[in-house]
C-alpha cells in the first residue's frame, strides 16, 4: 500500500514540476467515487481545477471510479485526477490528467492497446497527424496552442502511435525545457497521451537589444581558452597508436545575451534558493557497498596477460634473469618510498608476462605501428605484503603494501598502501609536495624529463566545515581537513601536454609516499609547428557551428519565474591542424546523422522517390549519406539489414555465418532467398518435390524454388507477366521499393 501511495505522489510531483515548480513529496488526499477535501480552501481549489479539466476533457462513462492527489510548493499548486473502470471490469482502463494553475501538463488515456501486430504504415498522412496534434493542444491548453511549434517526431511501424513534438517560443526565441509531446493513434488520430513542461507566469525580456551572434563570437574568444593537447588513440585490432593535436575549450557556460559576459543564471538560483524550471524527481535506491578491510587490491595486467601453471612458474623462477621472492623483498626493503619493514610478511607473489610488439614510428603521420615480426616479452612480478598477524591489532600504520615490478630490472611499475589505523594530521602541502617531487624523480627516472608538476599540486589544503551533535544534544561546528593528496605530473612533448599520460604520487600528511603509478605511451608525436593559432581556430569553429540562442530560467519560492536570454556553445573539439570539428581523439566526426535528418540530393523525380522518403520517415534507410545513388548495385548484407529494420528478425539479419560471408551483389533471386529466411523458421524451403512454380523461367527442380515459393506466397514478389527474371540485379532504389511494396501489402491487410 505504501509503495502505491509513493508512486501516486511521485506522478503528481513530476507533473507539477514539469509545469515550472520543483515540488517536494506531496500531501496526498484521495477519494473513490466521490471527492473528499482536507479543508474548504483546498476543496475550492480542487473543484476549480477539476472544473477546468472537465471543460476540456471528456471522461468516458465507463470510467466510474475517481481518485485525485494534490501537491504544493514554490507557490504552485497542482492536481492529478484519475478515472478508472471498476475493479470487477472485464478490461481495465484509466484516464489520468494533471493540471497546474490553468495548464494541463499531462494526459494519459490507457485502454490496454495491443501493439503485437505486424509492421504497417499509418493510415493517416503526416499532415493529418500534425493537424490532430494541433487540435488536441488547442483543446487541452488553448492559451498555449499559438505559442508552440509542432514537429513530427517518432513514427513506429510496429506500434500504434505517432508522436508530434511541441516547443515553446516567445518573441521568436525558443524557451528551453518548455516543451512537450502529443502522441496519437497513427490510424484513427485518437489522443493517447500528452505532456508539457510550461512556466505559465514567466516574463521574457525583449531580445531587440541583445547582442548579435557576431558580437558573441568575439566575446567568446575572450571568455574561452583553447588549449592544444596531444590525444593518443590505439586501434584495438592492429594496436596502432596515433597521436593527433586537438584544441580543447574550457568554457561551455551560458553567456548573457545582453552583456556578452558569463550568465549569472545558476548563481542567482542558488542564492535565492530557487529551483530548476523542469526538474524531475527520481526515487533512487542504492545498495550500500561494503569493502573487506582485510582484502588487498589485485593488479590488472591488460588483455595480453598470461597466467602460468605451477610447472611453468617453476621454470620461470629458475631463470637467473628474473628476481626471486627473496630478492624482491630485499629490494623493496631498501627502497625509500615503499618502506617495507620486517613488520610485514609476504602474502602473495605472482609472475605475469606481456608480449609487446616493437613499434615503428612515423612522426609525419603521428603513428606508431606494431611490427608483426618483432616483439619483446616482458615479465612482471606482483607482490602483496600485509602486517604480521601478531601486530595487526596494534599497528597504526599502513597494513598492506602492494607493488608491481619489472621482473628483470626491479623497476617499480606501481605501488599502493592501504588502511591506516590512526587518524592523520592536517596535510602540510609544501612538505608533502617535496616528498612527491622526490619520489617522482626517483621512481620515474627513465621518463621524468618529459613530465611537469601540475598546477594543482600547490593548491592550498582543503578544509570542509560541518555540524554535529554532541552526546548532550548540543550542535557544534566541525572541521575536516585534507590529510593526503595525489600529486600529478603531466607529460609534455613539444611544449604540448599529452592527454592521459601522467605520473601520480600519493603522499599523506606524515610525508609518507602511499602510492605511485605512471602512464607513458610509446608514440610518434607529429610536429606542432603548423597548428592553427587560437584566433584562427575560433574562426574555423564559427564556420561550422552556431551558438544556441534561447530563454532559460528558474522558479523562486514564491512561484515567480526568473528568465534569462542565453547564448551557449555546445561542447566541441577542434583538430588543431585543420580547424575541423572532431571527436575527443582528434578523429574526424562521422557524417552519420539520424535517419530523419538525411537530405537526399539525387532522388527527386525517380519512380522510387515516395518509397525512399516514406521508409525514411519510419527510420528505415539503406545508408546515412545524403547521396542515395539510386542506380547503384546493392549487396545482400545491405538488403538483409534493410529488411530487418522493416520487419524485424535481427537474429536472421545478423547471423554469424552469414555475416562472415563476403557480400554478394543482390539479384531478384537472392532477394527472395533473404526474405524467406525471415519467415522460414522450420527449413521448409529446403524440402524438395513439393513446390509448384508460378514463373515460366523457374523450374520446380531449381535450387531456390522453396524460397521463391515462400516469397511469392507471402506477397513479397508478384507474378507480374509470369517471368521471375531471378538473375536480374537489383538497384538500391529498387531494393527499397521492394520493401516498401511489401509493407504496403501488410498495411492493406490490416485495414
Amino acid at each position: 500500500m505504501r509503495k502505491k501511495t509513493i508512486a501516486k505522489t511521485a506522478a503528481l510531483v513530476m507533473a507539477a514540476m514539469m509545469a515550472g515548480a520543483v515540488v517536494p513529496p506531496a500531501v496526498t488526499a484521495a477519494a473513490q467515487g466521490s471527492v473528499t477535501a482536507t479543508s474548504d480552501k483546498n476543496d475550492q481549489a480542487m473543484k476549480a481545477a477539476l472544473t477546468t479539466v472537465k471543460k476540456r476533457v471528456t471522461v468516458p462513462e465507463e470510467l466510474t471510479e475517481f481518485h485525485y492527489s494534490t501537491s504544493q510548493a514554490y507557490g504552485t499548486k497542482g492536481f492529478t485526477f484519475r478515472w478508472t473502470t471498476p475493479n470487477n471490469a472485464e478490461r481495465y482502463k484509466y484516464l489520468e490528467v494533471s493540471i497546474v494553475g490553468d495548464i494541463i501538463v499531462s494526459y494519459d488515456y490507457s485502454v490496454g492497446r495491443n501493439n503485437s501486430y505486424e509492421p504497417r504504415f499509418a493510415k493517416l498522412t503526416e499532415e493529418q497527424i500534425l493537424e490532430k496534434a494541433k487540435g488536441y493542444v488547442k483543446q487541452l491548453d488553448p492559451s498555449v496552442a499559438d505559442k508552440v511549434k509542432y514537429e513530427l517526431g517518432y513514427f513506429s511501424l510496429n506500434l500504434s502511435n505517432a508522436t508530434v513534438n511541441i516547443k515553446r517560443y516567445e518573441n521568436g526565441v525558443e524557451v528551453k525545457d518548455n516543451r512537450g509531446s502529443v502522441t496519437v493513434d497513427k490510424d484513427t488520430g485518437e489522443l493517447q497521451s500528452f505532456s508539457l513542461a510550461w512556466a505559465d507566469n514567466a516574463k521574457f525580456d525583449d531580445p531587440k537589444t541583445a547582442k548579435t551572434e557576431a558580437e558573441i563570437q568575439e566575446a567568446y574568444k575572450n571568455l574561452c581558452n583553447l588549449t592544444p593537447y596531444y590525444k593518443l588513440t590505439t586501434d584495438w585490432k592492429t594496436k596502432k597508436v596515433t597521436a593527433r593535436i586537438v584544441y580543447d575549450p574550457d568554457m561551455f557556460s551560458e553567456i548573457d545575451a545582453f552583456t556578452g559576459q558569463p550568465s549569472t543564471i545558476w548563481d542567482d538560483m542558488r542564492d535565492a534558493d530557487g529551483a530548476r524550471l523542469s526538474s524531475v524527481m527520481y526515487a533512487v535506491t542504492e545498495d550500500s557497498l561494503e569493502f573487506d578491510d582485510d582484502a588487498s587490491a589485485d593488479a590488472g595486467y591488460g588483455e595480453d596477460e598470461v597466467i602460468f601453471t605451477e610447472a611453468e612458474l617453476k621454470k620461470i623462477q629458475q631463470d637467473e634473469n628474473l628476481l626471486t621472492k627473496e630478492q624482491v623483498t630485499e629490494l623493496l626493503k631498501k627502497d625509500k618510498f615503499v618502506a617495507l619493514t620486517d613488520d610485514y610478511a609476504l602474502d602473495s607473489y605472482n609472475i605475469s608476462t606481456v608480449k609487446d610488439p616493437i613499434m615503428v614510428l612515423d612522426y609525419d603521420k603521428g603513428t606508431a605501428t606494431p611490427d608483426k615480426e618483432k616483439e619483446e616479452e616482458r615479465f612482471y612480478i606482483t607482490v602483496n605484503y600485509k602486517i604480521k598477524d601478531a601486530l595487526k591489532n596494534s599497528y597504526d600504520g599502513y597494513k598492506y603494501i602492494n607493488v608491481q615490478l619489472d621482473a628483470e630490472t626491479g623497476e617499480i611499475i606501481y605501488m599502493d598502501k592501504y588502511t591506516r589505523g590512526a587518524e592523520l594530521p592536517r596535510l602540510n602541502v609544501a612538505k608533502a609536495k617535496a616528498a612527491a617531487d622526490e619520489a617522482s624523480k626517483a621512481l620515474g627516472k627513465d621518463i621524468i624529463k618529459e613530465y611537469r608538476a601540475d598546477e594543482g599540486n600547490d593548491s592550498p589544503v582543503q578544509v570542509w566545515k560541518g555540524r554535529a551533535k554532541t552526546s548532550d544534544g548540543k550542535v557544534v561546528e566541525t572541521e575536516e581537513y585534507e590529510s593526503s593528496r595525489t600529486f600529478r605530473y603531466n607529460r609534455y612533448v613539444n611544449d604540448i601536454r599529452v592527454s592521459g599520460d601522467g605520473i601520480y604520487v600519493g603522499v599523506d600528511s606524515n610525508g609518507e609516499v602511499t602510492s605511485y603509478r605512471a602512464s607513458h605511451t610509446e608514440a610518434a608525436f607529429p610536429s606542432a609547428d603548423d597548428i592553427l593559432t587560437p584566433e584562427q581556430a575560433f574562426d574555423k569553429l564559427y564556420q561550422q557551428r552556431k551558438f544556441n540562442y534561447y530563454y532559460d530560467g528558474w522558479v523562486a519560492k514564491n512561484g515567480s519565474v526568473k528568465t534569462y536570454l542565453i547564448y551557449r556553445m555546445d561542447s566541441f573539439y577542434l583538430n588543431a591542424k585543420t580547424g575541423k570539428l572532431c571527436y575527443w581523439s582528434g578523429e574526424p566526426i562521422s557524417s552519420r546523422v539520424s535517419a530523419n535528418d538525411i537530405k537526399y540530393t539525387d532522388i527527386k523525380g525517380i519512380p522510387q522517390e515516395k518509397a525512399i522518403l516514406t521508409l525514411q520517415r519510419y527510420g528505415i534507410v539503406l545508408s546515412y549519406e545524403n547521396k542515395f545513388d539510386p542506380n547503384a548495385e546493392v549487396t545482400d548484407h545491405e538488403f538483409r539489414d534493410l529488411l530487418a529494420s522493416a520487419i524485424g528478425g535481427y537474429a536472421v539479419a545478423y547471423d554469424v555465418e552469414e555475416g562472415a560471408k563476403p557480400p554478394r551483389t543482390l539479384t531478384r533471386e537472392l532477394a527472395a532467398v533473404i526474405f524467406a529466411e525471415f519467415y522460414d523458421k522450420g527449413g521448409i524451403a529446403e524440402l524438395t518435390g513439393i513446390f509448384k512454380t508460378p514463373f515460366s523461367d523457374v523450374k520446380s527442380t531449381d535450387e531456390n524454388i522453396g524460397s521463391i515459393a515462400i516469397a511469392y506466397a507471402k506477397g513479397f514478389i508478384d507474378k507480374g507477366n509470369g517471368i521471375f527474371n531471378g538473375s536480374k540485379k537489383v538497384t538500391r532504389a529498387e531494393a527499397v521499393q521492394m520493401v516498401y511494396d511489401y509493407l504496403l501489402l501488410l498495411s492493406a491487410d490490416k485495414k
